[in-house]
């Protein structure tokens, strides 16, 4: 009896030496930044401006500012305004997990589940 519970104890010890730990790399912005790469490419500006005539509509100084690693402010769902799927087709393709839209002026790559912003480009 003495040996099956030494034996039971050392197979559950064994069990936690061979069980992987996740790894974690840097903070949690840099994994979420390695999780969703994508860039704007130089020319998809042009693209994208020829894509909103209703440009003339925004408030160029009153809109928001929008950075790569910042979130979506909290009415951005009043906002935002959907990419033409033509002009989807000629980006770099959008990443599992992110979407992309049309806000103040600004076309933002984004995580569907943080709300962080992955790339944006200015229309202005």
């Amino acid at each position: 009896m003495t040996r099956n519970r030494i034996v039971t104890a050392l197979l559950a010890g064994a069990a936690f030496c061979v069980t992987p730990v996740p790894a974690v790399f840097g903070t949690p912005q840099e994994h979420q930044a390695a999780k969703h790469e994508y860039h704007f490419r130089q020319e998809d500006a042009a693209k994208l401006k020829q894509g909103y005539k209703d440009r003339a509509k925004v408030d160029w100084s009153h809109r928001g500012s929008f950075v790569a690693g910042g979130r979506l402010p909290d009415d951005w769902r009043k906002r935002m305004h959907a990419v033409p799927a033509a002009l989807i087709g000629e980006l770099p393709a959008i990443p599992a997990g992110c979407a992309i839209g049309y806000i103040d002026g600004y076309c933002v790559v984004y995580d569907t589940g943080t709300f962080e912003i992955v790339d944006v480009i200015d229309l202005q």
